[in-house]
This record gives structure tokens, C-alpha cells and sequence, in this order.
């Protein structure tokens, strides 16, 4: 992409020219529409690599525009442009597929960066083609599988390698007859030569009897032209879709095999059709004389036919492109490789091949989850009985794979314990183990049993709402990264990107605020409590200066994770564990203090201490997992007081005090909700303290006491956590 094909759409001719200017200056070659149908008309008409799209446009609006384009050829990056106050629309843009999206008015340096980013993600995505070039020599076909027919197929080759004679394959689209005839060709005498393909599905009937044949000297006076069939007389010639040549084609066809010597040609031919060579025959699609020119017949099974062998090709495909595109090993999760074990592949081998190609290049966690998996397949394996019914063979094969299913069931729902679930389903221990075994159940989180890894999401996620004391419009796109990555925070218009560590900390009034250059991320500490309850150490959270309030508790945040779900990673998750007490504060009633000492479990008591409505509140929580979380401090919300609002106004912190995003209390009442739990305020405090406390990118086994402390404390805590243990 050294001069890359860039279209603007914009109705805004100031934009357009502006823009286009810029790019050009830049070696781009630019092309430009004023609405959405002219953009698409372009795009079929010539490449574009890159397409600028402003959401707002006549007739068709960005968004039609956008699926119009990923419909059309989804490798186009499609970067949208935005008016102010259109965020949330920005960001549904980018679930549907959008790269990124420019806020108006951007700086050239910002379309840029982006361009750059566009590059770097496609030669992520094809880093292995110069290996796949490399190595395409040492590269031997395989025809996998362990099914009846398979091994069948694989005595014919064996066969069909020490003959000279015509072979003719028959199978649907997709179920490996070239692969076959490659096979045959590689064990034959004739393997010093090469394997020349004649498709007949490329040419018109008109062009067909011509380029397999030739034409003589007398034909309008030219040279003597010479058929594929003779030009290729010392190796192995693959005819395919032989059922497209006409009749008198076929003929001429058996002729020439007929008739070697007359015709000068000692080539082998392996055929290939869709079609049955017997029933087309008797039903006018082939030539009868045909069936003299093949005396061996192969039938490829299509793959719902052999439904062992699919798990056995998923692994083997996985492996493979793993290793061509040089990534780590990917694996596929239960519930996923049950999806796909199951779906009927009606484009066969070669369906399943390309879906597997395409998850290992576009997914880039190490486990390949259901949510991963297109929605094509998931649906017709969601809404199809016949594909439910038909993928079994027999009926012990049906109540193998529903014995299974419950088994893994109940595994899940117990964690993956094995003694659990054998209590729970009245079985024997031992007995449960075998059918683990027998079924190739993996239980991946058993292995992991007392270590903690460290943790990415599996899929990228969005969210919109609005900032608590902006009261702008805003959003979040959460993006997973490789082991080692960090919790990163990135500006969603200028791609500057913020560390969520302490030593970036700027401010800690009424909320935590991190800053890096000319970036900031602020009200940051309800997602970061999110993401240390559920032990997430890498991910980008992309925004708009401020993380959105949501409700004013945490409880969309912990969705918004278990939408995308985890995926552990291979690196060890390194905690901080407290081995002496440190303490901030005198330790008194009345006083501001807060505590760290040595436990081995990470827990808070706070203590809270306000005039009433407030009154005296306790709470110990204890961080067992992220469902204690999730269940008793995630929903716990913001609060405020009216005294407090006009110092806030004064610091221009105001703007996004709502009604529906936080508590609001006076001088003797709760005055715009019901509180979710009668010591709701305690309970916040503690979000926030979770939230701030992962400011290190490490989980913490250490038990705090705090009394009447806030954000300042927080951090100055953290501070000195970093300074005393030398993190």
C-alpha cells in the first residue's frame, strides 16, 4: 500500500478539498463522491484501498453506505468522519465495522496516524505471505481424515499412482478432487513433471474446444496454434467442470484419449465434475463415449457424510495457518468447535478451510470463541432442525453426542471441577473422567488451577453514553492486546495513547484523571475496578477524554465484559503481595487514615462517616471473584451533594450532573432515586478504591482499612506502594 487508493465522501466540498489536497501532497491517489451512492458506484467500478465517510449524508447516510461497502468487499478500511455531538452514532459505526472515526474538525497529522495504523494492521495480516512463498515448495498436499470413506479414497490414490490410466472424480464444489489428482500425480512417474489445471468453467463454449484442442494452419491463415492437451503431453492434465463442455466437445475429447498415438499426446488425464459420470450420461450431460476414457471413477464424499473427520481438519487448518501466517498457536473453545463440528458446510473442505484461515488472521486472542464464529453458521445451526437431526449417523452416535453436551454442560456451570460436577450428577469420579477422555473434553481452566494468567478480552466492544462532569457525549471502544501489553487508554481522535498507571496521574478531584502530552482520560476508576475484579491486565480502552458515567455505578461495565467474554493468556499474571503494614494518616475516629497490611486475600473495610442522610456506614468486601463483585459493589453509585454543585460549576465540572447518573442528596433526603442498598454510599466508596488501587496493572493481596478517604488518598496510597515495594 506504498500509493494508496483513498476515497472521500463528503457533501461538504470545503472538507472534500481540503482533505483531498492533503492526501495528494501525501502520494495518495484520491477519489472523491458527494453521497453514498456515488461511493458505492465507485467502488465496483475501480480499487479502493481506504474510504473517509462522513456519517451525515443525502439519499443514503453513512451508515447504509458503510454495510453497503464491508458487503461488497469487507477488506476496505472504512474510516468515519464526524460532526460534534454524533459520538454515539460514531461508535455503532465502528461495531459495524469501521476502522476508526475522525471527530470534526481533525488535523491532517491525525488522518495520518491513521493511515499508518491501516497499513501496519494489513501487513499484520499477511506477515506470513512471503513465509507462505518461502516454503511453498516444502509445502506436501494431505488429504486428512480418519472416516471409512476417506480410507478408501486413499487405497485409490495409492492405486491410482502406480497407473497410467484416466481417472474421473465426482463430488460437490469443495470436497478436495484437486487436492486428490494432485495426490495421485505427486506418487506417479510422472511427479518430475507438473499438474496443468484446465478449468472449463472460466471459458465460453465457444473458446472451449479451441483452447483444448488448438486449431489448424489453414484457419484464417494463422500459424498452427497447439490445444492445452498437447502442450502439456508429459505430465498429468486436470480437466475440471468437464460437464460445462459441450457435447460435441466431449466428443472430440474422447476421441483424443481414444486415440493417443494418432493424436501425438502421452498425457494422463484426471477429470473432475460435479456430476456423476454414470447418471450423467443417461441423462444427456455427458458424452456416452466418455465412459471408456476413464476406467477408474472416484467419488468424493461431501463432509457432512464424514463428520468425524471435521474436527480433525479444524485442528489441522488451524495449525496450518497459524504456522503460515507466523502466529502463535491458536486453539478453538468447547462451545465453539461444537458449533462447527455440527454445521453442515455445504461448501465442504474448502468452506471450512477459508472460515478457519480467516479466524486465525482476524481474531486475535489465543482461544476462538462462539462470538467469534459468523452469524451465518451460528444461525443455521441455531435455526435449522434438519442439520441438527441429519449430522448423526445412528442412534448411539446421538445419544453419544447428547451425553457429551450434558457433561460439558454441567462441567461449565461447575467451573470445570470434575468432583463437583460428579457429585451433582450422581456419577462416579473415575466414571467421569472417561467420558471426559472418550469425548475429548478440554478442561483448559483445571490446568490453570492455582496460577493466575494474565487476561485480554476475546472481541473488541463498544459503548456510548456521557461524562459525568463534562456531560459531552461519549463512548468507549475496548480493543484486546498481547500478554505484556498493559491497560492502555488511547484518545479516540488523535490516537494518543495514555498508560493506566499511577505515574501518569494528574488530578484526583471528584474523580481519577490520567494524562500523557496532550491526552487525558478522566473519571477512569469505576472501568478500572471493573477490570481488576475480573483480572484484566491487557486492553486498549479508546475514548474521548472521559470514560462515560453510565448510571454512575459500574454495573454496565462488568456486561460489557462478559458480552466480549475473557481469554487467558499463556504469560503469568504477577500479583503484589503485602508483607508489612504502611499506613497514611493518624489512625483516629475523627482522622483521615488508610491501611495496607499483609492478608492473603485483597479485601477493603471502609468506614464512612457523614451527616445525615448519610450517617455512619461499614462494609468489609473481599474480593473473592468477579460475581462477588459484580453482585455487591459494581451496582453501587456516584453521589453528590447540592452544597457541592456550585464548586463544581466553578471548576467547569458540572456539565454532566443528570438526574439519572448519580445520587443526589440535601440537607435531610435522597432526592432523585432509591438507593440499591441501604449502606449504598459505603459500597461506592470501595468501587472507587478498587478502581484507583489498580493504578500499578497488578492485582493486590493485601487487606486495607480506610476511614473518610477519597481519590487523594487513593493514590498518594498507591504512590507509596510503588516507592516502598520498588514496583
Amino acid at each position: 500500500m506504498e500509493s494508496p487508493v483513498i476515497l472521500l465522501v463528503d457533501d461538504e466540498d470545503s472538507i472534500v478539498n481540503t482533505l483531498s489536497g492533503s492526501l495528494e501532497d501525501e502520494g495518495c491517489i484520491v477519489r472523491t463522491a458527494s453521497d453514498g451512492i456515488k461511493a458505492i458506484e465507485i467502488i465496483k467500478s475501480q480499487a479502493v484501498d481506504i474510504v473517509f465517510l462522513d456519517i451525515w449524508l443525502p439519499e443514503m447516510d453513512g451508515l447504509q453506505t458503510l454495510n453497503a461497502i464491508k458487503d461488497f468487499d469487507s477488506t476496505i478500511e472504512v474510516v468515519m468522519m464526524t460532526g460534534h455531538g454524533t459520538v454515539n452514532t460514531a461508535v455503532q459505526a465502528v461495531k459495524q465495522g469501521a476502522f476508526d472515526f475522525l471527530e470534526k474538525p481533525f488535523s491532517l497529522d491525525t488522518v495520518i496516524n491513521i493511515l499508518k495504523k491501516i497499513k501496519e494492521k494489513r501487513q499484520f495480516s499477511t506477515r506470513g505471505v512471503k513465509q507462505n512463498k518461502a516454503s511453498a515448495k516444502d509445502y506436501k498436499p494431505v488429504l486428512t481424515g480418519e472416516s471409512q470413506s476417506i480410507l478408501r479414497i486413499k487405497e485409490h490414490i495409492s492405486e491410482m499412482a502406480k497407473s497410467e490410466d484416466n481417472v474421473f472424480l465426482s463430488g460437490e464444489i469443495g470436497t478436495g478432487k484437486e487436492l486428490v489428482t494432485k495426490l495421485i500425480h505427486s506418487a506417479s512417474r510422472r511427479r518430475s513433471h507438473s499438474v496443468k489445471k484446465f478449468n472449463c468453467a472460466v471459458h465460453t463454449p465457444e473458446e472451449l474446444v479451441t483452447e483444448l484442442f488448438g486449431y489448424p494452419k489453414s484457419r484464417e491463415e494463422h500459424n498452427p496454434k497447439p490445444g492445452f492437451i498437447q502442450n502439456n503431453s508429459q505430465g498429468t492434465i486436470f480437466i475440471d467442470s468437464l460437464d460445462l463442455l459441450p457435447l460435441k466437445g466431449q466428443k472430440r475429447l474422447a476421441d483424443f484419449i481414444l486415440s493417443p498415438q494418432k493424436n501425438g499426446s502421452k498425457g494422463r488425464i484426471i477429470a473432475a465434475s460435479i456430476k456423476d459420470i454414470d447418471k450423467g450420461i443417461a441423462d444427456g450431460i455427458f458424452h456416452k463415449d466418455l465412459l471408456d476414457c476413464f476406467p477408474h471413477k472416484i467419488k468424493m464424499p461431501s463432509l457432512r457424510y464424514r463428520r468425524g473427520d471435521i474436527s480433525l481438519l479444524l485442528t489441522f487448518f488451524l495449525e496450518f495457518f497459524c504456522r503460515d501466517y507466523a502466529f502463535r498457536q491458536k486453539n478453538f473453545e468447547d462451545d465453539a468447535l461444537e458449533i462447527l463440528v455440527n454445521y453442515d458446510w455445504p461448501g465442504n473442505v474448502k468452506e471450512l478451510k477459508n472460515l478457519v484461515e480467516k479466524l486465525v488472521v482476524s481474531v486475535p486472542t489465543k482461544n476462538i470463541s462462539v462470538h467469534d464464529i459468523p452469524l451465518s453458521v451460528r444461525d443455521e445451526m441455531r435455526y435449522s432442525m434438519a442439520p441438527y437431526y441429519e449430522r448423526y449417523t445412528s442412534l448411539d452416535e446421538a445419544e453419544s453426542a447428547w451425553r457429551k453436551n450434558y457433561i460439558l454442560y454441567y462441567l461449565k456451570k461447575n467451573n470445570r471441577s470434575v468432583p463437583k460436577t460428579a457429585v451433582q450428577l450422581d456419577i462416579n469420579e473415575k466414571t467421569l473422567r472417561r467420558y471426559i477422555n472418550e469425548f475429548g473434553i478440554i478442561l483448559s481452566r483445571e490446568k490453570k488451577a492455582g496460577k493466575k494468567f494474565q487476561r485480554t478480552l476475546k472481541r473488541s466492544m463498544v459503548l456510548s453514553g456521557r461524562g459525568l462532569h463534562s456531560g459531552d457525549k461519549t463512548g468507549i471502544i475496548i480493543n484486546p492486546l498481547p500478554p505484556n501489553s498493559g491497560i492502555i487508554f488511547g484518545n479516540i481522535s488523535s490516537g494518543e495513547t495514555i498508560p493506566a498507571y499511577i505515574d501518569y496521574v494528574v488530578s484526583t478531584d471528584y474523580a481519577t484523571s490520567v494524562k500523557n502530552s496532550s491526552a487525558v482520560a478522566r473519571t477512569i476508576e469505576h472501568f478500572l475496578a471493573v477490570l481488576h475484579a475480573y483480572g484484566i491486565t491487557n486492553l486498549m480502552i479508546k475514548i474521548n477524554n472521559e470514560v462515560p458515567i453510565m448510571d454512575g455505578s459500574s454495573v454496565d461495565f462488568c456486561q460489557i465484559i462478559e458480552d466480549a467474554g475473557i481469554d487467558d493468556q499463556d504469560e503469568i499474571a504477577e500479583e503484589i503481595v503485602v508483607k508489612k503494614k504502611y499506613s497514611l494518616g493518624e489512625i483516629k475516629k475523627k482522622s483521615k487514615f488508610i491501611t495496607i497490611e499483609p492478608s492473603e486475600k485483597f479485601s477493603i473495610h471502609y468506614i464512612l462517616n457523614y451527616p445525615k442522610p448519610v450517617g455512619h456506614q461499614e462494609y468489609t468486601f473481599i474480593l473473592e471473584d468477579e460475581e462477588v463483585f459484580k453482585k455487591e459493589i459494581a451496582p453501587a453509585r456516584t453521589f453528590g451533594f447540592l452544597k457541592d454543585i456550585e464548586a463544581l460549576e466553578k471548576k467547569g465540572l458540572a456539565g454532566g450532573g443528570r438526574l439519572n447518573n448519580f445520587i443526589l442528596i440535601d440537607e435531610e433526603k435522597i432526592v432523585n432515586t432509591v438507593l440499591r442498598f441501604p449502606d449504598e454510599f459505603v459500597r461506592h466508596k470501595i468501587l472507587d478504591m478498587v478502581g484507583d488501587l489498580y493504578l500499578l496493572g497488578r492485582s493486590i493481596k493485601g487487606k486495607i482499612t480506610a476511614n473518610m478517604t477519597g481519590h487523594r488518598e487513593n493514590i498518594s496510597l498507591v504512590r507509596m506502594l510503588r516507592d516502598k515495594m520498588q514496583l
